[in-house]
């Protein structure tokens, strides 16, 4: 997806001066747009309520998880697939769910030699699936820092919040998608990685209230999903 000019620019360093929690009762969530290794990462925190953290973006997946381990966040939610293509098939079994006909489109995911002979091409070619793979560097992190990681796919949600684009320009479909939502604290200008890191933070709350649909691996919200953080 296109580059937006990042709310924050954040190196592993100082990745945690930008925004630190402050002590919470209430459970938040995270949620992860991936680029290449030049783009990094887009990250927000979120209370099911409100936007408590980021978008900010940082560079690598030692500075993700360093700047949302300390919020606790109940689920991540990144923007990736969190594994590759069978050997001998050109995409996931749960991306075949997705089409315009059911939901929206969706980018393939490739096999794993597939994605080694795109890397051996000249020139920008080469780095064509490295958001994929920076993905998936990012879940090995969270996972070896104990946080618990779902792959979501923030086109998804937009759709099933709001319904198809229908021609409408991304920005202006996924800001209103987001609108929808009745997030408080949400910044007036905000690019499309920043959107797409707090809808798959919102998708990442609709999973722990249990209203999303599985997509194989994926997971997805339900359209009338509105609610808050589940009480206990």
């Amino acid at each position: 997806m296109p580059e937006a000019p990042p709310s924050v620019v954040a190196s592993h360093r100082g990745a945690l001066t930008a925004s630190s929690p402050t002590p919470r009762t209430s459970p938040v969530w995270a949620g992860v747009d991936v680029g290449g290794r030049r783009k990094g990462f887009h990250v927000a925190v979120v209370d099911g309520r409100r936007l408590v953290a980021g978008p900010v973006r940082l560079t690598g997946p030692a500075a993700v998880v360093e700047w949302i381990g300390p919020w606790r966040p109940r689920v991540v939610g990144v923007d990736s697939p969190c594994s590759l293509a069978e050997e001998g098939k050109t995409m996931r079994d749960c991306e075949r769910l997705f089409s315009p006909r059911t939901l929206c489109g969706i980018r393939p995911t490739p096999s794993a030699s597939t994605l080694a002979r795109q890397r051996r091409k000249r020139g920008a070619a080469a780095t064509y699936y490295e958001w994929i793979e920076h993905g998936l560097e990012l879940y090995a992190a969270l996972r070896e820092a104990k946080l618990t990681a779902i792959d979501v796919f923030p086109t998804a949600s937009w759709t099933r919040w709001l319904g198809p684009r229908r021609g409408e320009t991304r920005a202006r479909w996924s800001s209103r998608a987001l609108a929808s939502r009745h997030l408080r604290g949400v910044p007036s200008h905000l690019g499309q990685d920043g959107r797409d890191a707090i809808g798959a933070a919102l998708t990442a709350c609709a999973y722990t209230n249990r209203r999303y649909e599985p997509f194989g691996e994926m997971v997805v919200p339900l359209a009338d999903d509105r609610r808050g953080p589940a009480r206990r």
